[in-house]
């Protein structure tokens, strides 16, 4: 397991669970156990939580509802809301340590997981897009929209230099509009602005 001043992170005590249950024999009990146990964390990190954030009762309930956590809800709503308050007070201490990163998240975590939530309740239907604005508004400030609204500028002012740097490496065009979620008449354009920037031949 990865050495820190406090105890592990839920990410991290998954990954420690996961690599004891590799070296065990596939037929044996423990084994079975731990599985179970690293299946449970699995649902909790893909689960709607946000590092940091404090949940109500009502929130993990739902939480618990919507990804069909196991065992019996009431048993795995008190063991998700142990997991968040863990996690929590652990990135606390680290904090107060002077870690900057106290839940050794990617810088880009967040902004995933947001998206993947909005992409999942907008697939789900009109009431769960409706239950995920909700609780979205409840969670942003007015700073956090301007942050947000300014990231995604910025973004967008870069995509030719991520295009043309992801073309180079020999990425095609519907490639890149695939991941990035733009059309490929779109990325064609960046493309042609970058080249045209860096004054290079097309």
């Amino acid at each position: 397991m990865t050495e820190h001043r406090t105890e592990p992170t839920v990410a991290e005590l998954r990954a420690d669970i996961a690599r004891r249950v590799a070296d065990m024999p596939a037929r044996n009990v423990q084994a079975s156990m731990l599985r179970s146990i690293v299946e449970f964390l699995d649902d909790y990190l893909a689960s709607t939580y946000q590092p940091g954030r404090t949940y109500s009762s009502v929130e993990i309930s739902r939480m618990v509802k919507d990804r069909g956590l196991k065992p019996a809800d009431r048993a795995a709503e008190e063991m998700l809301a142990e997991l968040i308050r863990h996690e929590r007070d652990v990135a606390a201490r680290r904090a107060a340590s002077g870690d900057t990163n106290p839940y050794d998240l990617d810088p880009y975590t967040e902004a995933h997981d947001l998206a993947e939530q909005y992409e999942q309740a907008r697939a789900n239907g009109p009431a769960d897009l409706d239950r995920f604005l909700d609780d979205l508004a409840a969670t942003l400030d007015l700073a956090d929209v301007k942050a947000l609204r300014t990231t995604a500028a910025a973004v967008a002012e870069a995509m030719g230099r991520i295009a043309l740097d992801a073309r180079k490496r020999g990425m095609s065009s519907d490639r890149i509009a695939s991941e990035t979620g733009y059309t490929a008449s779109r990325i064609a354009q960046f493309l042609r602005e970058e080249r045209e920037r860096r004054g290079e031949a097309k």
